[in-house]
């Protein structure tokens, strides 16, 4: 069992709850036996911790998991588990472009995965997705997509076989009116600046969603509704 919070391989799993260590060793954690199973279904799972004796598990103490663990409440278990690395692009590929909000990240996250957006670009600015917060937000969606990073513009350039779109009223179609393409992109922008002035610049064909009574949505849920609709 391991009960001693100055011990080596303690001290290693609670850096990883800070975005520069994750990148760094390229692992991340899971808290919760839904994620923890998910994780060892995706393959990616390299170690589960539990606060009970069981095959297949590292037991602690529950003082441990608390160290390591962000859940206010105590949780059962958490597992340790490696970055998952692919260059393969679908067909339908949603482009974040500096969403900041966990929460937000992880919405988009279980839509992609619900709408068939089965690549996501992880553009410079958004928060890091192997955030606690992000992940549990996730609900597991986390595992079942494939994740490019870096530069959006430069993203772009490599996709030509794709119709590329952004989100904004300027220039906007109205998404009713958006043909369904068997290959696009769909761009998602910061939650208060929306997509950036550079990537504006491209002039790309934009989407927006026709309201009543209120002048914009929540990103996630914008993001929800056009994946949603141009993914059927």
């Amino acid at each position: 069992m391991l009960n001693a919070l100055d011990n080596a391989k303690i001290k290693f799993l609670v850096k990883l709850n800070m975005a520069k260590h994750r990148k760094k060793e390229k692992l991340y954690l899971v808290e919760g036996p839904h994620l923890v199973q998910e994780a060892r279904m995706a393959g990616v799972l390299i170690e589960a911790f539990s606060l009970e004796e069981k095959e297949g598990y590292t037991q602690m103490s529950e003082a441990v998991l608390k160290k390591i663990c962000h859940t206010s409440s105590v949780i059962s278990e958490f597992g340790l588990c490696r970055f998952s690395e692919s260059s393969k692009i679908t067909d339908r590929i949603l482009i974040l472009d500096a969403i900041q909000d966990p929460g937000n990240m992880g919405t988009l996250l279980r839509s992609a995965v619900a709408f068939g957006f089965h690549t996501v670009f992880v553009g410079d600015g958004c928060v890091d997705i192997y955030n606690d917060k992000v992940i549990r937000a996730s609900q597991g969606a986390i595992f079942k997509l494939n994740f490019l990073f870096g530069n959006v513009i430069d993203f772009i350039s490599t996709i030509s076989t794709h119709t590329v779109y952004g989100t904004n009223v300027v220039r906007g179609i109205n998404l009713d009116d958006v043909s369904r393409q068997d290959k696009m992109a769909i761009i998602l922008g910061n939650e208060g600046n929306g997509i950036s002035k550079e990537i504006d610049l491209l002039e790309l064909p934009n989407i927006y969603i026709h309201m009543n009574n209120t002048e914009s949505l929540n990103v996630a849920i914008a993001g929800s509704i056009i994946m949603y609709e141009l993914g059927r």
